[in-house]
């Protein structure tokens, strides 16, 4: 289970996923501004994160097939702790900040509220 001699895949393979992760963040973000409901739009940011963690995985099995069955164990191994934190990070974050999301809504349609 080694990662040497990979090193521009590797760095573009955790590149992707750090990707991923501020994709599915900013999915979070705007929609529960938009929407006002924290849940349901993490769980579809979880989705989002998931999808492209395996597109990702998917990735590194298509260049890593004919070249060392280890290096791709190796490679699934730090995309799944790569996922694992990333996606713990996505929704701690969102959950903590909901606060603030909620009140951008409100202040978006309580003002649509008022003039009616």
């Amino acid at each position: 289970m080694t990662l040497e001699g990979s090193s521009p895949a590797i760095i573009f393979f955790i590149l992707f996923i750090i990707i991923a992760l501020a994709v599915s963040y900013l999915y979070g973000w705007k929609m529960i501004e938009k929407t006002g409901l924290v849940g349901s739009q993490t769980f579809i940011a979880s989705i989002i994160n998931l999808f492209l963690w395996a597109s990702a995985i998917l990735g590194w099995l298509l260049y890593t097939i004919g070249i060392d069955e280890g290096l791709f164990f190796g490679g699934l191994v730090l995309g799944a702790g790569l996922f694992v934190i990333s996606e713990t990070a996505l929704i701690i974050t969102l959950f903590l900040r909901r606060d603030k999301f909620m009140e951008a809504y409100r202040e978006q349609y309580g003002s649509v509220a008022e003039r009616e």
